[in-house]
C-alpha cells in the first residue's frame, strides 16, 4: 500500500469514526471522542485529528502546502530514557 493509500484509508474510516462522535488520534493511534480532540475539517471531510493529551504534551504547527495542509508536532519536552544501573560520571546520582 503507497502512503496515498493509506491517508485515503484514514479519511474514510476517520469520517465514520466521526459520525459515531470519535476520532483516531493521529499520533499515538489512541481512539478519543470529539470533545476530546482537535480536529481540522476541509470541505466537510475530517483532515487531521489529534487528542487532547498529544496536543498538551506537543507543538503543533499546521501550515497550508501546495497539495493540502503540512503538520509538523514536536515534543514540548525532552524524551529521558533512564536506564538502571548505568553509571556515567560523578554527577549521576545513585539510588
Amino acid at each position: 500500500m503507497q502512503k496515498q493509500d493509506l491517508q485515503r484509508a484514514w479519511v474514510r474510516q476517520a469520517q465514520l469514526d466521526a459520525e459515531r462522535g470519535v476520532i483516531e488520534c493521529r499520533m499515538c493511534h489512541e481512539r478519543a471522542g470529539l470533545d476530546e480532540a482537535i480536529t481540522i475539517w476541509r470541505n466537510g471531510a475530517l483532515v487531521f485529528g489529534v487528542c487532547d493529551r498529544c496536543a498538551a504534551d506537543h507543538d503543533i504547527v499546521i501550515r497550508p502546502a501546495e497539495l493540502g495542509l503540512e503538520v509538523r508536532a514536536r515534543p514540548r519536552l525532552p524524551l529521558v530514557v533512564r536506564t538502571t544501573g548505568v553509571r556515567t560520571g560523578p554527577h549521576v546520582p545513585q539510588r
